[in-house]
Order: C-alpha cells, then sequence, then structure tokens
C-alpha cells in the first residue's frame, strides 16, 4: 500500500477539528487543546511544544479535548521522554490529563480540575 492509499484510507488523516490554542503570560505558557487527538493531532502537539520557550511552566489543557484515539496517545507517550520541557516544569490539566499521560514519567506531571 502506497502512501497516497493510506492517506486517502484515512490511516494518517489528522482529526480535521483539532487545534492548539496557545495563551502566554510573563512566565508561563497555556496550551488549550480542542477536538479530537489522534496521531497526527499527537504530533502536532509535540512539535508545538518543542518550539516553545517559556521560563516558568506549560500547562496543557485537556478539557475541551473530545475523543482520544489509541494511536495519538502511544504516538504522545512514545515521544514524552524527547519533549524539550525542564523536570517539573509541565503540568497536563483538565478531564483529559490522566488518559494522555502515563503515571510513570519524567517529563510532564498530571494536575486534576
Amino acid at each position: 500500500m502506497n502512501k497516497l492509499s493510506i492517506l486517502m484510507n484515512g490511516v494518517y488523516k489528522m482529526a480535521a477539528n483539532f487545534k492548539i490554542q496557545i495563551f502566554r503570560n510573563s512566565e508561563n505558557v497555556h496550551l488549550k487543546l480542542y477536538g479530537d487527538f489522534d496521531g497526527n493531532s499527537a504530533y502536532e502537539l509535540i512539535n508545538t511544544i518543542n518550539g516553545l520557550t517559556y521560563k516558568d511552566k506549560l500547562f496543557v489543557h485537556t478539557t475541551c479535548l473530545q475523543q482520544l484515539d489509541n494511536f495519538g496517545l502511544e504516538v504522545f507517550r512514545k515521544n514524552l521522554p524527547a519533549l524539550n520541557v525542564r523536570p517539573a516544569s509541565c503540568w497536563i490539566t483538565g478531564d483529559k490529563a490522566a488518559e494522555l499521560i502515563p503515571e510513570k514519567n519524567n517529563s510532564c506531571f498530571v494536575a486534576y480540575q
């Protein structure tokens, strides 16, 4: 199966409704995630995080996520160790936080809302 047919079959299709909204203040960056989280959405989030600079903390808010695709979760979790975040600086919040982040990791913390 070539790449074009894979794309046409929807295997690599990014969730059409996924978006990341970025808010900054003087020290922190907040990423608010919307829509469905699939494999391409995971890569978009990873690339966004790796492109950020911030002084204190990074907050990723998950309350507005709708569905979490297993492949998207796997992609994100496998890339957690390579995220460009300082220890104890990345906080995942909201309803889907515990699903997005495995319990034992050194990159991010889950903060429940």
